[in-house]
């Protein structure tokens, strides 16, 4: 729940400011006060700006340095722990933004972590004797790239590259919070069209992909791979059977045929195909079904033409994505390789499944190379699963240095780092 609140500052001035949750009391007491030793690491903190998130909260440091208010800095306190955990970009003008995307039939989907921030929690632990430090480390992201961005802000010159750079330190903070997910995981840096596996921490592959068009945007979220679909069949969703797929079979009656695809009520592999020369496909392109499930799946059967290619890498998820091989390989010679239905494909996919058929699957290597053989499409269940995090960096750090990638998606227009807090007189 959100809270909008006034905290006194003095019989002259008073602090208005709003944001996430639990973020203390209106009037703070003794016991929320810091001590002189928390009170200097903290402002050593502020001087310092070490965790990146003094940003709207300028205005209330000053207020503090003019007052030496003791409740003033409990509550920026306070203020700076939820700017770490939630970020300093304005989340809410953001889903607004997305929203109006929605209203455009562009179905951009960014997943944001926000945490709650316990005011109470914080001034116990202050009270029991903790450092400053200890408290705000809950709210520390634990992906490698926010400190690495913050080191990258420092000692960047350039001003127009500072605030590319602090943006997307900000992105950071709205990740997956929990640091178990990100010791053996696999990251694709959207703008970057990038895929790199990290195991116990350190980056053990690297190779490019392609993601989803502008029109069509890979979603920002995070999951777990779980399974892999060797010679994979390509259960075409409703979505893309409308656009592409079925404007094509009504202009063309041989489509299905040459392109291997038939057509069933149901994806289930034991489904029985349907004649589609007697489904009137016209009808399903009516506003009166532009947001139900189509009764017909059209799926493209396995084969060295098919567009998942020989294997597909499954997480789980609502939006129908996955990783997967592709049998357009030129498209990789491209810089900006935005291209897909949202889905990732990758350039180097059988290196990717020999790595985990040798490290991570039920089945041993030899075992899922003769599947591949087999052109038979077989699932393969991973014994050790793995965090999958789909993110958007258009600012990361690789090898010591800081590379900037474009905006494919105008995420970085759609973002914006929250107002600085107001102090008004009081009348």
């Amino acid at each position: 729940m959100k809270l909008s609140f006034k905290i006194a500052i003095s019989t002259v001035t008073a602090l208005v400011i709003s944001g996430c949750s639990g973020l203390g009391t209106p009037n703070a007491s003794d016991s929320d006060k810091l001590s002189d030793a928390q009170k200097q690491e903290f402002l050593s903190i502020l001087e310092q700006d070490r965790y990146s998130s003094l940003c709207n909260l300028t205005p209330m440091l000053e207020q503090y340095k003019a007052t030496k208010n003791d409740k003033i800095l409990s509550q920026l306190l306070v203020r700076y722990a939820d700017n770490l955990a939630n970020s300093c970009i304005d989340t809410e003008a953001f889903k607004r933004a997305l929203d109006r995307r929605h209203e455009q039939k562009i179905n951009a989907v960014y997943q944001m972590h926000e945490e709650y921030v316990n005011s109470s929690d914080i001034f116990a632990k202050l009270k029991a004797g903790a450092s400053v430090k200890s408290v705000l480390e809950p709210y520390v992201p634990p992906t490698p790239q926010f400190f690495k961005l913050i080191e990258a802000y420092n000692t960047t010159p350039s001003p127009e590259l500072q605030k590319k750079i602090k943006l997307n330190i900000e992105r950071t903070k709205l990740m997956d919070p929990d640091p178990s997910r990100w010791d053996t995981y696999v990251l694709i840096n959207v703008p970057e069209f990038k895929f790199r596996l990290f195991e116990h921490g350190q980056k053990s592959m690297e190779f490019n992909v392609i993601t989803g068009r502008p029109t069509w945007p890979t979603p920002i979220f995070d999951s777990t791979l779980k399974y892999i679909s060797v010679n994979p069949t390509w259960n075409v969703p409703d979505n893309i059977a409308r656009k592409e797929e079925i404007p094509r079979i009504i202009k063309d009656k041989s489509y299905l045929r040459r392109h291997n695809m038939v057509v069933k009520k149901d994806y289930a592999p034991d489904s029985p195909t349907v004649d589609p020369s007697k489904i009137n496909w016209k009808q399903y392109l009516t506003p009166e079904w532009a947001n139900k499930e189509l009764p017909y799946k059209i799926i493209e059967q396995s084969s060295s033409h098919n567009a998942l290619g020989r294997v597909k890498f499954l997480f789980p998820n609502k939006y129908s994505v996955y990783m997967h091989d592709t049998n357009n390989k030129k498209l990789f010679a491209n810089q900006i390789r935005a291209f897909s239905h949202g889905c990732i494909r990758l350039q180097k996919p059988l290196k990717f499944l020999g790595h985990l058929s040798t490290f991570y699957t039920t089945k041993k290597f030899e075992e899922v190379g003769e599947f591949l053989k087999s052109k038979e499409t077989k699932t393969v269940g991973l014994a050790q699963k793995i965090p999958v995090h789909i993110v958007y960096l258009t600012a990361y750090v690789d090898n010591g240095a800081v590379n900037f990638f474009p905006d494919v998606y105008a995420f970085d227009k759609m973002q914006h780092l929250k107002a600085p807090v107001k102090i008004v007189k009081k009348k």
